[in-house]
């Protein structure tokens, strides 16, 4: 998700951009035309909306934080259809909406929420180690998605949202 705010127009800019993947990037057997449309979860180890404040917590020695790189968790939704999904022909998802400077609020960024069910057509979680079992599994939770959404986690506004077909 990307977004820009410019006070001389007025305009707040967000644009959301689907991953797409093709059967083989989960190593599914029968791979062959299926195809997958999705998002990266940023922070799959929260339940929390907000991004958590910065307070250092104790812990004990010898056990500093260790960042890996690349992303772990995904939700997707699986077709064999390969010129459906949620592409949108290339195009992102992108609203453009005029915000006076004393009402914008992007303190708690934007919040994108997905709306659906879980799909058990091509098995509710799906996880790979490319790089074998001493890698952390990388997984995809597969979804029918009914709609997504642009929310303002500040104000609780919708700010867009799309019906899946």
């Amino acid at each position: 998700m990307r977004w820009r705010y410019d006070e001389t127009t007025k305009a707040l800019r967000i644009s959301v951009t689907p991953v797409a993947w093709n059967g083989e990037d989960w190593d599914f057997e029968a791979a062959k035309g299926l195809r997958a449309d999705g998002f990266w979860i940023a922070r799959p180890w929260t339940s929390n909306e907000r991004c958590p404040s910065s307070v250092v917590q104790a812990s004990p020695s010898g056990t500093e934080p260790v960042t890996l790189p690349g992303q772990t968790l995904a939700i997707a939704q699986f077709t064999a259809d390969t010129s459906g999904g949620l592409s949108r022909d290339g195009r992102p998802f992108e609203i453009v909406k005029r915000v006076s400077p004393d009402a914008f609020d992007a303190s708690l960024g934007f919040r994108l929420r997905i709306t659906g069910r879980v799909d058990r057509d091509y098995g509710p979680v799906r996880c790979i180690q490319p790089a074998g079992v001493e890698q952390r599994p990388i997984c995809v939770i597969s979804t029918r998605i009914d709609e997504i959404r642009i929310e303002n986690p500040a104000t609780d506004e919708l700010l867009a949202n799309w019906p899946i077909r």
